[in-house]
């Protein structure tokens, strides 16, 4: 008896984000989502086939001491795209596999979409030609553009963090060191650093950690109990946001200033109108990688989008011999942004926003040759 079925793959947690809402339309369509995802892919409705924790990488010295895992788990996705039960693939981010399961799928003649695609635009823009047979999805019009003029078939998909600005005025920090685990325990030390110079100025700030999921809780207790000197101070804490997007957006507008790694969180934080400094401890190699190869005028999300050096960015080598000098940099750009700038720099984000299909009809259209129902 067959039991046709939906692969998926996200191997980070913005992805994870993205997908929850995919995985769940296929579940209520009526078929089975499974393959690999975070948390929130699992809540929804993912029946998960390998653990997820191994996946999210960042730079290419992560992937080393994974590379006989990686292999593995890609082999066994490729496996399961070869089932005859699999009826269509949904690939997010995470291009090192899902390019692959995307070529894969074409070869086998099975569908394909690519969500939040290769960022061909940045670098390495002859990835395009192994698109066009996909159906990609994008985030950001600009992005639309730059596929469509390549002969790529592609739609703008809604974006999921929603435009909620505070109007708390404190001394309150967040700290987003990033997501995937080898990433946040490189900046992580540089962050409590700059906590430590905020706290000094600012006794009375509560200042926050934010772990994207419960598995970095102790590491990051871990790390920051080895740069405060073997013990967390009382003035800091661990914390993990709520899952649903308002209730985060809710949450950033409890604090008036943050510190982010790049990536979607610090979108998601421009978009909520907190006054943001973006900043990144980079290993050697991908910094040498990346200075030669990126082709992109700024590295931080919102800056890329609004073309132009909105938000304060900072990325250091890790081992550089001016540690002291980047952490005075870094402290003193929060202390220097304010309110008025971020809610306009959120005002000029909305407008890079445009009408877009949300997840559900993207997967209706998507999978409608799968099932029979109603449009909803």
């Amino acid at each position: 008896m067959h039991t046709p079925f939906v692969l998926f793959c996200a191997g980070e947690d913005s992805g994870d984000v993205l997908g929850e809402s995919l995985v769940r339309e296929a579940v209520y369509l009526g078929l089975i989502a499974r393959g690999v995802g975070g948390f929130r892919m699992q809540a929804a409705g993912l029946d998960v086939v390998e653990d997820y924790e191994t996946l999210p990488v960042s730079g290419f010295l992560d992937i080393f001491p994974r590379v006989f895992r990686l292999k593995r788990i890609l082999a066994h996705l490729e496996g399961l795209l070869k089932s005859e039960d699999c009826v269509a693939v949904v690939c997010i981010d995470y291009p090192g596999f899902n390019m692959k399961l995307i070529q894969m799928a074409e070869r086998l003649k099975k569908p394909a979409l690519y969500v939040a695609p290769p960022q061909a635009w940045a670098w390495k823009s002859s990835r395009v030609k192994r698109l066009r047979k996909a159906r990609l999805a994008v985030l950001f019009d600009f992005e639309r553009k730059f596929y469509e003029e390549r002969g790529c078939r592609v739609e703008c998909l809604q974006h999921p963090f929603p435009r909620v600005v505070g109007s708390n005025l404190n001394s309150n920090l967040l700290l987003l060191p990033g997501s995937r685990k080898s990433q946040a325990l490189r900046n992580l030390p540089f962050f409590a650093a700059v906590a430590s110079q905020w706290h000094s100025a600012n006794p009375s700030g509560r200042i926050t950690v934010l772990a994207s999921r419960e598995a970095l809780v102790e590491p990051f207790a871990r790390a920051l109990c080895k740069s405060c000197g073997q013990k967390i101070p009382e003035w800091i804490s661990v914390e993990i946001p709520p899952v649903d997007a308002a209730a985060r957006a809710a949450m950033f507008a409890e604090y008036s200033y943050a510190l982010s790694a790049p990536g979607s969180a610090s979108l998601e934080l421009a978009r909520s109108g907190v006054p943001l400094v973006i900043a990144g401890v980079i290993e050697p190699l991908t910094y040498f990688v990346g200075s030669r190869f990126v082709k992109t005028d700024f590295f931080a999300l919102p800056n890329i989008l609004l073309k132009r050096a909105a938000v304060p960015e900072f990325f250091f080598m890790r081992g550089g011999s001016r540690q002291k000098a980047c952490i005075d940099r870094v402290a003193d750009a929060l202390v220097q942004c304010n309110t008025e700038t971020s809610r306009a720099i959120a005002d000029a984000l909305d407008e890079t926003f445009v009408n877009a299909k949300s997840p559900e009809s993207l997967m209706l259209e998507f999978l409608g040759e799968f099932v029979k129902r109603d449009a909803h």
